[in-house]
């Protein structure tokens, strides 16, 4: 059975490690209970749901997938971020098309101190983002501004690069959103901004969450493909 949670320890069987985890987490320290357009849930004990505007987060323990199938399917989804089994699984099932996302780990040890600007203006870091990413300012900026005003979230620029901690929480900490300017790239500012960071966040374990084509790229940077998640979307 399915059930809507919001008290703090309705996640103590959440488990401690994993970023589908700390992700739900995340969300739920950033947007706590109280928002309809965020929402938490757990089937069985010890499975795991948040949505955030019909984005889901599935933590799976022993989950019935045929009833988090129906479920997602009424609350209507865009997204399901989630393990490699829950994908093979709920695809069977869902009209979804599943993405395999490459999870991996800094491995790359201390780095140099860079003049990092720590509290950049919003505004400054979307200009950025915005040339490597699809986003929408207004949405965006909302959701950035609510997770940092509530230290979930962090964004970074080093020069004419920047990304964003999405979170450090329990010894683990992801890194998302990362671009440099078109007129910056291929001069190794971004490389020398995400080594910076890592080393800022140790001795959190880093990750970051990257397409199959990119894994060369962040290798350089010092990290290591640990595993592999999923991102199902909904078929039109």
């Amino acid at each position: 059975m399915i059930t809507r949670i919001s008290a703090l320890e309705d996640f103590l069987r959440l488990p401690v490690r994993g970023v589908e985890a700390q992700k739900i987490r995340a969300l739920y320290k950033a947007y706590g209970a109280e928002y309809d357009f965020c929402r938490f849930y757990r089937q069985n004990g010890d499975t795991f749901i948040a949505v955030l505007d019909g984005d889901f987060v599935l933590c799976s323990g022993e989950a019935d997938y045929r009833e988090l199938a129906g479920f997602i399917s009424v609350c209507g989804f865009v997204s399901i971020f989630c393990s490699e089994k829950a994908a093979a699984e709920l695809t069977c099932i869902l009209d979804a098309v599943s993405h395999k996302i490459c999870l991996m780990r800094y491995a790359g040890g201390a780095a140099a101190i860079e003049n990092i600007d720590r509290q950049p203006r919003l505004d400054k870091v979307y200009e950025i983002l915005k040339t490597a990413f699809n986003i929408q300012y207004e949405p965006w900026y909302l959701d950035m501004s609510h997770r940092i005003r509530h230290e979930v979230s962090r964004c970074v620029i080093l020069e004419d690069s920047a990304l964003t901690v999405q979170h450090d929480i329990n010894g683990e900490a992801l890194l998302s959103q990362i671009a440099a300017l078109p007129c910056s790239r291929g001069k190794g500012t971004t490389k020398r901004l995400i080594r910076a960071v890592c080393s800022e966040l140790a001795p959190s374990e880093v990750s970051v969450l990257c397409e199959r084509e990119l894994t060369e790229f962040y290798r350089k940077c010092g990290f290591e493909i640990a595993e592999e998640k999923c991102l199902l979307r909904r078929e039109n």
